[in-house]
């Protein structure tokens, strides 16, 4: 009531934004750390309970107690000098104090009373900075330095370090021994100001008392590892326990693992309808204080605290009493089912199950291998620091103590073992019975990566090859088409043309000769047709030997078509400008408009012929291109017409409209008549330019 009191009245005065002088302790461990930050005036009356340095000393009042810091040290102060101290409110890492600007030793009395309290007082920070008084029992002790030592108390199941600053030569049995012991409570505190670990600050041993002496370890009887810990064994907590048995295995950490030697504990009680349990294992886990000095085989004696482990009982801060070398132990030969169900924790087994090697990788501690066992996935540790040399998906036999790692509690408020693991003594606990079969996962995914690279480039090979040959062969195909053309153009020049060119001069020659006119009209249509045939075998051969260096355009080739209309017959030209277009299309184009003026003449008989070249866009293209895409070329005729469904797909002798589609469809175009009788006839011809 008087702590709230003092916790309401300090609220008044933040609430009325004062700065009243802060008077007790209590005021001053209260402050929020917003305001301890503010250097709130501070005068205080209290009694030093703790001197930690020259710089740090601890008081108490009767509300509570706080901590003083000053500049510069001051050596003179020890525990129970009342004192008088005025300064401002400092933060501190946990709870706020006082930045002393003065102090005066009022009077020398007894230290400050202590209050009891148990570990949960500590852990919470309850009495923080302030003397308590607390019972337990000794588990170790250590130096912490030169001159200070380190003193381990079990309270209740819990244990606390005791932090004395006398030198240990001068400390009284205090292990197995029930303490009361005076101190301060402090801990280990964190950047967020959170107390992480409690711990209790001692000035030398005469605050440490003895309730109840420790019995010598030698005299404690020798009692079986089944019976630790069970009910009604002793009150907590627990003194030490003397057990004897034989060394399974020791490790460098201070565990060690024994089987004891004492008479077996009764069988496990099992209900009629079920299969016998086996017995359980007598077999422990012991935590030294110190690097042991066992091996494996020894029959030992060791004493220890007991403590509850993963699922069995086990010995902490135990001592050797006595050892006598003795023969390696036997493991116990146990199925996958017994290794799980928790009968042989702590004890050397043999897994009767060959189990492979999955993987294995480095820990803190060693490596741990990850195996599978009967379908079972099982962990082992191995506590050495050169890598094992093992082949993944070896066929192995496992030795080792059987660790229980955690349990769980099933129906009926037993507890049931989570998992197991192996803890290897050695590698030579890992027996490989079968090596590794060549063709392994990661083996066979590399072979299938590398198949597959090469089947990948053979066929990159393959497809460069084939368009290498491709190219090989339309260059043949095309350097035969063109040696052909080029034989057949000399033979056409060195013949045909060179007939063409003596009749010609044979004609000249007649026509100087004095004829009648109706002969020499005949005479010179004669001429007229054999200049025309050599024009045509000129361009033929030049068509033949591919002279696009001296080719003519469309628009020049049909200007020259209508320069040679016959006599009677008018040729309008109505050309627009179309782009370049290559010569082998220039010609054929030439050719079906020459086709269908000779067609018009022999059968049509008109007396006007028009032709029509321009370029259009295409009604499948977009509306808005100025792009041209359509070639148009359309020969139209006045003259008597016909039906072109009958007569344009070939009658016997006549193949003038086949060679006009044979040419079209040669050049991509497209081409159709459009005839009626007595109305004329129009060829029209559609070339898309972007092919």
């Amino acid at each position: 009531m008087k702590q709230l009191l003092h916790v309401l009245c300090l609220v008044g005065l933040f609430q009325t934004g004062t700065h009243a002088q802060l008077t007790t302790a209590l005021d001053i461990r209260t402050l929020p750390y917003e305001r301890s930050l503010e250097k709130l005036p501070v005068e205080l009356t209290a009694t030093v309970g703790f001197v930690e340095s020259g710089g740090t000393v601890f008081v108490q009042d009767d509300t509570a107690g706080t901590h003083l810091h000053f500049k510069p040290a001051r050596n003179d102060l020890r525990v129970g000098d009342r004192v008088r101290v005025t300064g401002v409110t400092m933060a501190g890492l946990y709870l706020p104090g006082v930045e002393v600007t003065e102090i005066t030793v009022l009077s020398h009395e007894s230290p400050p009373a202590a209050v009891s309290a148990i570990y949960d007082d500590l852990a919470t920070g309850r009495f923080h900075y302030q003397r308590v008084l607390v019972e337990g029992l000794g588990r170790t002790l250590t130096p912490l330095d030169e001159n200070r030592s380190l003193l381990r108390l079990a309270m209740g199941s819990r244990v606390i370090e005791v932090r004395v600053d006398a030198p240990l030569e001068a400390a009284p049995q205090l292990i197995d021994a029930r303490l009361r012991i005076t101190a301060l409570a402090a801990g280990g505190i964190n950047d967020r100001r959170q107390l992480v670990f409690p711990y209790l600050r001692v000035t030398d041993w005469s605050d440490v008392a003895l309730t109840q002496s420790a019995a010598a370890p030698e005299s404690l009887p020798v009692i079986s590892v089944a019976s630790l810990l069970r009910f009604g064994a002793a009150d907590e907590p627990h003194h030490r326990a003397r057990i004897r048995g034989t060394v399974l295995a020791a490790f460098e950490d201070g565990r060690v693992f024994l089987r004891d030697v004492t008479p077996p504990p009764p069988p496990r009680e099992v209900k009629d309808d079920e299969p016998p349990k086996a017995p359980l294992s007598p077999a422990i886990a012991v935590h030294l204080s110190t690097t042991p000095s066992l091996l494996a085989g020894d029959l030992a004696e060791i004493t220890g605290f007991p403590v509850m482990a993963g699922f069995s009982a086990s010995l902490a801060d135990a001592q050797v009493l006595s050892r006598q070398a003795a023969e390696p132990p036997t493991a116990a030969r146990v199925t996958l089912r017994e290794f799980q169900n928790g009968s042989h924790d702590a004890d050397l087994v043999q897994l009767t199950t060959p189990a492979v090697l999955n993987d294995f990788f480095r820990t803190p501690d060693g490596y741990e291998l990850r195996l599978t066992s009967g379908g079972t996935s099982i962990r082992a540790f191995l506590l050495e620091k050169n890598t094992p040399r093992l082949e993944l998906g070896s066929a192995c036999q496992l030795t080792g103590i059987c660790l229980v790692e955690s349990a769980t509690t099933d129906k009926g408020f037993r507890s049931e073992p989570d998992r197991a693991s192996l803890l290897l003594r050695s590698l030579d606990d890992v027996q490989v019975l079968s090596t590794a079969p060549f063709w392994n996962a990661r083996r066979l995914v590399f072979a299938i990566a590398l198949l597959g690279g090469l089947v990948l480039l053979t066929l990159i090979l393959l497809t460069l090859q084939r368009r290498q040959i491709t190219r090989l062969e339309s260059k043949i195909t095309h350097q035969a088409a063109l040696d052909e053309r080029q034989r057949i153009a000399r033979e056409f020049h060195d013949t045909l043309e060179q007939e063409l060119t003596g009749l010609s001069l044979r004609l000249d020659a007649a026509s100087t000769r004095p004829l009648e006119e109706k002969a020499r009209t005949l005479l010179e249509t004669s001429r007229s047709l054999v200049s025309r045939i050599q024009s045509e075998a000129r361009n033929l051969v030049s068509d033949l030997r591919d002279d696009t260096a001296h080719a003519t355009t469309l628009p020049e080739a049909l200007q020259l078509l209508a320069n040679r209309s016959p006599e009677g017959i008018a040729i309008t030209l109505d050309l627009s400008p179309i782009p370049a277009i290559p010569p082998p299309v220039t010609h054929h184009l030439r050719m079906i408009a020459q086709e269908a003026i000779t067609n018009a003449l022999k059968h049509a008989h008109p007396t006007h012929i028009t032709l029509h070249l321009s370029a259009t866009p295409a009604s499948s293209t977009l509306q808005h291109s100025t792009t041209p895409s359509v070639l148009s070329l359309r020969i139209t005729d006045d003259g008597h017409g016909f039906d072109p469904t009958a007569q344009t797909h070939g009658q016997p002798g006549h193949f003038g409209c086949i060679g006009i589609r044979e040419r079209a469809r040669k050049v991509g175009a497209e081409v159709k008549w459009e005839s009626e009788a007595g109305k004329g006839t129009a060829v029209c011809v559609e070339l898309p330019l972007g092919r």
